[in-house]
């Protein structure tokens, strides 16, 4: 689904909006993974949900916080929203993953790491080496399926509606 999203969207919606786009994506995401962790953290101490570590609470919620829209997009299409709303919520599902799966990693490495009292520093330093290579692989495969997608496109115009198909069995590669 999110590769037929992908293969719709119209470019110029999604650049134009890209500086939003990224400040949702990883701000928001940011937040809603701390807001999650504290909020279930606080539930615990209350006695309303079982108790973890604070740790955990933030594993939990950088887990949870990344979104999955795939719904909210087939229901954008289907109504014909306004094309910067369905860039943006696109984008955003696009992007957030890296943001969350660093934020898991990061916070997975600091409860395996808290009896040592490893460096902020290093955290930090970990934190930018797992969001910065999830970012770069997921820009490489997009330039990758992007020149594949040209290479067919302008060597063989009767099999363009395999793009898609071809793309999507690489993905999952």
């Amino acid at each position: 689904m999110l590769t037929q999203s992908g293969f719709s969207l119209q470019p110029k919606p999604f650049f134009s909006n890209f500086g939003a786009i990224t400040t949702f994506a990883i701000f928001g995401t940011f937040v809603a993974s701390f807001v999650t962790g504290i909020l279930v953290y606080l539930g615990g101490v209350t006695y309303l949900i079982y108790k973890l570590p604070f740790v955990e609470c933030l594993m939990f919620g950088a887990l949870i916080s990344a979104t999955d829209p795939v719904t909210v997009l087939s229901i954008f299409q289907e109504l014909g929203t306004d094309v910067n709303l369905y860039a943006l919520v696109f984008g955003e599902s696009v992007l957030n993953d890296a943001m969350a799966i660093s934020l898991y990693r990061t916070m997975s490495l600091v409860r395996s790491n808290m009896s040592s009292g490893q460096n902020y520093f290093m955290i930090v330093v970990r934190f930018l080496e797992v969001f910065v290579g999830s970012m770069s692989a997921g820009v490489g495969v997009g330039f990758i399926s992007a020149l594949i997608s040209f290479l067919i496109y302008f060597f063989n115009h009767s099999c363009e509606h395999f793009i898609p198909m071809i793309l999507s069995s690489l993905h999952a590669l």
